[in-house]
């Protein structure tokens, strides 16, 4: 729905009806209803609203709130792109969301000193033309200065849930003291609650957000990024009602003490 076949699909259909009914009320006030809820979703100023809600409470991490002790630091991959040239050659790279939550795992890395660093995200179907966000993280974060071997790849995934229990089998192998959990502010409250849930125990960390709009006027006409950024939101938040229907979603407080961090 959030996209222009979704545009297009609806204003087709109010068409039809108005034509078949000879441009009756309920056609009208259809096509109305359509033209609004469009613009309102492309609008920046609506989903930013729904990301501040959702990102409430959340916090820039700072190193005092991360305990001493062992600490892996875990970033949640988005997507990849991947580009071949007409022979075999290839060039793989992150989206402009995995890229916010590199950078931010690389400086908590730095700033943490990090035991590992986990760099997580498969594919929900494989096509020889994807990649997995994990795999081209973790390339990434070595050119960011993260050393090779403090690096720990999970490309198996396929959502949220998946990978909340894959990396909890991943962090019994290699034990530590705190887990912090870097992805977006859209993503951030799920994710808490999935590894809650999963029995992991986390430290959220935000990244920040691309950039948005530059004019505070851009805010509120319609625009491809705020289209992107309404259907980011409507995902999170048909994501919090599925994972809580099914028993994958537990709330608490935004951080809990420094023992109750580890792996249950």
């Amino acid at each position: 729905m959030f996209s222009s076949a979704g545009a297009t699909g609806c204003l087709a259909i109010g068409a039809v009806w108005g034509l078949l009914s000879r441009g009756s009320l309920a056609s009208r006030r259809f096509l109305a209803v359509c033209a609004a809820c469009y613009w309102m979703a492309g609008a920046y100023i609506v989903p930013e609203t729904v990301r501040r809600l959702l990102a409430h409470g959340y916090t820039p991490l700072t190193r005092a709130a991360v305990p001493t002790g062992r600490t892996a630091v875990v970033v949640l991959g988005s997507g990849s792109h991947q580009f071949r040239d007409w022979s075999e050659g290839q060039f793989v790279v992150i989206d402009h969301i995995g890229a916010a939550r590199l950078l931010e795992a690389a400086r908590l890395f730095r700033l943490l000193d990090a035991d590992v660093l986990v760099s997580s995200g498969g594919l929900i179907r494989p096509t020889p033309r994807t990649w997995p966000s994990g795999l081209t993280m973790a390339e990434d974060l070595v050119r960011l200065g993260v050393p090779r071997d403090r690096i720990i790849v999970e490309s198996e995934s396929k959502t949220t849930r998946h990978e909340a229990v894959l990396l909890k089998e991943l962090l019994r192998a290699h034990p530590v003291d705190s887990v912090v959990l870097v992805t977006s502010q859209f993503h951030m409250r799920r994710s808490v609650g999935t590894f809650r849930a999963a029995g992991i125990e986390v430290i959220p960390a935000i990244a920040r957000e691309p950039d948005g709009v530059d004019e505070w006027w851009e805010k509120l006409i319609p625009t491809d990024k705020g289209m992107e950024a309404s259907a980011m939101a409507a995902h999170e938040l048909a994501g919090l009602a599925t994972y809580a229907v099914r028993g994958w979603y537990r709330g608490g407080p935004l951080n809990r003490p420094s023992s109750g961090n580890r792996v249950e």
